[in-house]
C-alpha cells in the first residue's frame, strides 16, 4: 500500500468478512491489490459460522452447499468434503382434524394419494424444467406460473415444498418464476464435513496467505466519497483511506453507511428487496427414535426436518448427531416466535415421537436471516442491483442480494468475484492512462 504522511492508502477496503467478503479479498490480493477486510464480529464468517455445541459443529440453521458453487470455491483454494443427502423420504400433507399426514415420496407416483392425472402433471412439470426459457419469466411470479401449468392444488403444494427446499423462500406470490426454475435446474447439494465453519476457516487461511489484512471487532460507521479517494470511518473514531470499497453488508445497512446518500432513484433497487427468514430448531441428539427417518419435507406446511449427520461428519462424538428442524417464514405475514417454536416441536412429535429423550442440547433461532432479498417477480435475477454502485465510482456491493447470477451462496460468490474483477480491470485501465469509473 502507498503511505501518505505515514497514513496507509489501501487499494480496497471490504466491509464484512463473510463468504462474499473473504472471497472478493482473495481475488483482489492475488491480483496485487492491498486489501483490508473489516468485520464487526469477533471472528470472520458472518452467518456462515458454525458454533460448537456439545462437541459438534452446528450451523446457524440448516445449510446446504450447491455443487454448482464448487468451481469458484476451488478458484480461491477451498475444496470442501461431505456427501450429497438423500432426497426427502417423506412429504407431509394436511391430515384430518388439522393434523399431519405423512406420505412416502415413492408413494406419490406409485400409490393412490395422487390421482393418475395429478401424477402426470407432476411428471410433466419436472421433465420439462430444463427446457424452460427462464428469460421470459423474470417478471412472472411462481404462483402465477404454476397456476397456468398445474391445475391440481395438491401437485402445486408438492412443487412449492420442493421449491422451498431449494430456495429457502416461502413467497410463491412474490418470487420470480424464472429465478426459481434456474435454482431447480441446479445440481445436487452437499452437507459439508465440519459444517460451514470449514468454508470460513479455509477462506480465511487463503485470504491471509494472499496478504489480506483482516480486522475483527471493527464496526464501520460511514463510507465517504468516491474513487480515487474514499474514506471509511469506524465507530472507534479511526479513519481509513482507500481507493475502492466493497460493502458486503445488507442493502439497508449499506445505504445507511453512505455519505453522501444515493439519489432516490439509485436507492429504489435496494429498498424493494425483502429479506428471507426462517425459524430454526438446531439439535444435537443421541440418535433419534425413528433412525431411518432422515429427511422430511412439508408440502402443505412450510416445514423441514433433516439429520445432517447422515451425510456429513459434524461431531467429535460418534454417538451424537446434528439435526435441523426449520420453518420457512412467510415474507408477508409476521409470525409469532413462540408459536413457531411450538409448531416445530409439534412437527418433531409427529415424525420422531419421544425425540426429547434423545436431546443433548438444543437451540432455537426465531428469525434467522437466510437471504437479504427475495428474487422478486419485478425483474428476477437481472433486476437485482449490480456489484458496481451507480453514481458512486469506486463503491461496490456483493452478497446474496447482488448480481444477475444465482441465489443464496451462489449469488454471494458470483457477485464477490465480479466486484473484484471490476476493480482489477479498473486498475489495468489506470495503468494505461484511461479513465476509471464504476
Amino acid at each position: 500500500m502507498i503511505q501518505n504522511h505515514n497514513k496507509p492508502i489501501w487499494d480496497v477496503v471490504i466491509v464484512g468478512a463473510g463468504i462474499a467478503g473473504l472471497t472478493a479479498s482473495i481475488y483482489l490480493a492475488r491480483a496485487g491489490q492491498t486489501v483490508l477486510l473489516l468485520d464487526k464480529g469477533k471472528h470472520p464468517g458472518g452467518r456462515a459460522i458454525s458454533t460448537e455445541i456439545a462437541a459438534a459443529r452446528v450451523n446457524l440453521g440448516a445449510h446446504a452447499l450447491s455443487k454448482s458453487a464448487l468451481p469458484i470455491l476451488k478458484e480461491v483454494g477451498v475444496t470442501p468434503t461431505g456427501s450429497v443427502p438423500k432426497p426427502p423420504g417423506t412429504l407431509v400433507f394436511e391430515g384430518t382434524n388439522s393434523g399431519y399426514r405423512a406420505i412416502p415420496l415413492a408413494q406419490l407416483l406409485l400409490g393412490s394419494f395422487l390421482k393418475w392425472g395429478e401424477k402426470c402433471q407432476l411428471l410433466r412439470f419436472y421433465s420439462s424444467l430444463r427446457k424452460v426459457d427462464t428469460s421470459v419469466l423474470h417478471n412472472v411470479s411462481l404462483q402465477t406460473y404454476l397456476e397456468t401449468l398445474v391445475s391440481s392444488p395438491r401437485v402445486r403444494s408438492v412443487v412449492f415444498g420442493l421449491v422451498r427446499l431449494s430456495t429457502y423462500c416461502d413467497a410463491p406470490d412474490q418470487v420470480s418464476a424464472g429465478a426459481v426454475i434456474e435454482q431447480l435446474k441446479q445440481d445436487q447439494v452437499l452437507y459439508i464435513d465440519g459444517g460451514w465453519q470449514f468454508l470460513v476457516s479455509r477462506l480465511t487461511e487463503q485470504a491471509q496467505q494472499a496478504g489480506v489484512s483482516i480486522r475483527t471487532s471493527s464496526v464501520v460507521r460511514e463510507i465517504v466519497g468516491g474513487y480515487p479517494q474514499m474514506m471509511v470511518s469506524l465507530k472507534d473514531g479511526s479513519q481509513l483511506t482507500t481507493r475502492h470499497v466493497i460493502s458486503t453488508a445488507g442493502p439497508m445497512d449499506t445505504l445507511a453507511l453512505l455519505n453522501p446518500a444515493l439519489t432516490p432513484m439509485e436507492v429504489e433497487a435496494y429498498k424493494k428487496l425483502t429479506p428471507v427468514r426462517a425459524a430454526c430448531l438446531d439439535l444435537v441428539v443421541t440418535g433419534m427414535p425413528q433412525p431411518k427417518t432422515k429427511f422430511v419435507l412439508g408440502a402443505d406446511y412450510p416445514l423441514y426436518y433433516s439429520n445432517h449427520s447422515a451425510a456429513a461428519s459434524l461431531s467429535e462424538n460418534p454417538a451424537n448427531e446434528v439435526v435441523h428442524v426449520m420453518k420457512y417464514l412467510s415474507a408477508s405475514i409476521h409470525s409469532d416466535p413462540t408459536q413457531d417454536e411450538h409448531e416445530l416441536k409439534g412437527f418433531l412429535d409427529f415424525i420422531q415421537p419421544a425425540w426429547r429423550e434423545h436431546v443433548v442440547q438444543q437451540r432455537f433461532l426465531p428469525r434467522m436471516l437466510v437471504s437479504h432479498g427475495i428474487v422478486a417477480a419485478n425483474g428476477g435475477l437481472p433486476g437485482r442491483p449490480g456489484p458496481a454502485v451507480k453514481g458512486r465510482p469506486g463503491l461496490y456491493v456483493a452478497g446474496d442480494w447482488v448480481g444477475a447470477e444465482g441465489m443464496l451462496i451462489n449469488a454471494s460468490l458470483a457477485s464477490a468475484k465480479e466486484a473484484a474483477q471490476m476493480i482489477i480491470a479498473g486498475r489495468e485501465k489506470d495503468k494505461e492512462g484511461m479513465y476509471h469509473g464504476a
